[in-house]
């Protein structure tokens, strides 16, 4: 199956940057059913190739990144896209996300101020994707639901309960969370 993905990106990035990648790399697998790869081009340039069988996820993540990206809120940006093969290019910005980076800090400095600093400048951000991305968002693309209600709230503290905080082996209490 990857080498069909593989494939895809590859001519995809051919049309864009007129020849095939050098090398493309498989990337580990994350939270979600997509799956990313490294194409690399001339001089250690590289972007990711992202493949996701669902239309309507696909549709609705690629339509956010690119009002957010317009609105010069920091995603990455979106290169080229085809809906029909499930697959998109995206800028690279390296492989150290919030969550390996927190981490590796906790692991060696526990929960210090570098890390309460590192989620402050976070939790200065995110009011900016509220007020400014908010601002002439198609949200009928909204995935799964059109409207960020009760239970896709809860949906979303599940996930962060789960998928960050047990594998950041930081202890809550499930009866008050």
């Amino acid at each position: 199956m990857n080498s069909i993905i593989e494939s895809n990106l590859s001519d995809t990035f051919e049309i864009l940057y007129g020849k095939k990648p050098l090398n493309i790399e498989p990337l580990p697998a994350h939270g979600s059913d997509r799956t990313y790869f490294r194409l690399f081009g001339k001089n250690n340039f590289s972007v990711i190739g992202a493949h996701n069988k669902d239309k309507k996820e696909n549709i609705a993540f690629l339509t956010f990144s690119k009002h957010f990206f317009k609105n010069k809120l920091p995603v990455p940006q979106i290169f080229a896209e085809d809906l029909e093969k499930g697959i998109y290019l995206e800028q690279d910005l390296g492989d150290i996300t919030l969550f390996s980076y927190s981490s590796e800090i906790r692991e060696s400095e526990g929960f210090s101020d570098k890390i309460i600093s590192v989620y402050k400048k976070v939790m200065e951000k995110l009011p900016e994707f509220q007020i400014t991305g908010g601002k002439n968002l198609d949200y009928s693309v909204c995935y799964p639901r059109h409207s960020f209600d009760k239970q896709s709230m809860m949906w979303d503290l599940n996930y962060f309960k789960y998928y960050f905080l047990k594998l950041a082996k930081i202890a809550f209490d499930e009866q008050e969370a």
